[in-house]
């Protein structure tokens, strides 16, 4: 066993001290739109920026309720984002268990146009998404906003991954005791990607909860929209109280960061143990 010299010890201090002066770099911003938040309005045309506020102003968060129903915003945005997880995790795991442990005719060409669709944008199908909503009656309601936003390819592909990972002796031994596939993918696989499956939760309530365009198009009264949409309608035409609309903002992100403590371990876990690395 090699002692660890001076020189190890330096290094060491220095590349805290770096990544601490990091944190701090990224961090930044978040302290800025706090401080930013509890400003009266003089002070925010202020010539000579200031990071904490002379007079702090806690109105701000208050004023956000009485300009626009942000409790409903609120409401909507937590119904539609755990719809969403449950949907994707369900649908993304079954169909990744199917491509990992399922033989069936065209599997492979069927897992190849996956991945196709991973390189479509998103501002692609907008079109005719809407059309079927349209079609099917859904414009401004609950089934428009979760339904076309609970298939995901990345999900797929990200569980596949982890479900090739788990030895196949399971199934095998599965199958002997006579289970089917759907039980042995609820009864063993299922409960074995726990860590991916809370990986891709995370990220999936991180893009559901910030996404913007198709709750735009989809919603048209204020009984429908999300926070993203909400926010946006605290922008004015001609000015917008910043301190407000950052007040808002921050409201909005905390529940974000608060899942995220909770979970970043799992969440590097998952990645990981995916093999996306």
């Amino acid at each position: 066993m090699t002692a660890r010299g001076p020189s190890y010890l330096i290094k060491r201090l220095l590349l805290h001290a770096f990544l601490l002066g990091l944190g701090l770099l990224f961090i930044l911003p978040f302290f800025w739109s706090i401080g930013t938040s509890l400003k009266p309005l003089r002070e925010l045309f202020s010539v000579t920026p200031a990071f904490l506020p002379e007079m702090v102003r806690w109105e701000n968060y208050v004023d956000v309720f009485d300009q626009v129903p942000f409790t409903t915003f609120y409401l909507n945005t937590i119904f539609v984002t755990i719809a969403r997880v449950i949907g994707q995790v369900f649908i993304a795991s079954l169909a990744g268990f199917a491509f990992a442990r399922l033989r069936f005719p065209g599997r492979d060409l069927l897992f190849i146009l996956l991945l196709v669709g991973l390189m479509v944008p998103e501002q692609a199908v907008i079109v005719p998404r809407f059309i079927l909503m349209r079609e099917f009656g859904w414009i401004n309601t609950y089934q428009g906003l979760i339904i076309p936003l609970i298939f995901s390819s990345f999900g797929v592909f990200l569980l596949r991954q982890f479900f090739l990972t788990i030895p196949p002796d399971f199934q095998e031994a599965a199958t002997l005791e006579g289970a089917n596939p759907f039980q042995v993918y609820w009864q063993i696989y299922l409960p074995l990607a726990r860590p991916a499956l809370a990986a891709f939760g995370f990220l999936v309530t991180l893009y559901s909860w910030n996404e913007f365009l198709w709750a735009l198009i989809v919603t048209s009264t204020q009984e429908r929209q999300v926070l993203s949409v909400g926010l946006a309608v605290l922008q004015g035409y001609q000015t917008t109280n910043t301190a407000i609309l950052l007040a808002a903002a921050n409201m909005a992100t905390i529940p974000i960061l608060v899942i995220f403590l909770f979970f970043q371990k799992q969440l590097i876990e998952g990645i990981s143990l995916s093999g996306l690395k």
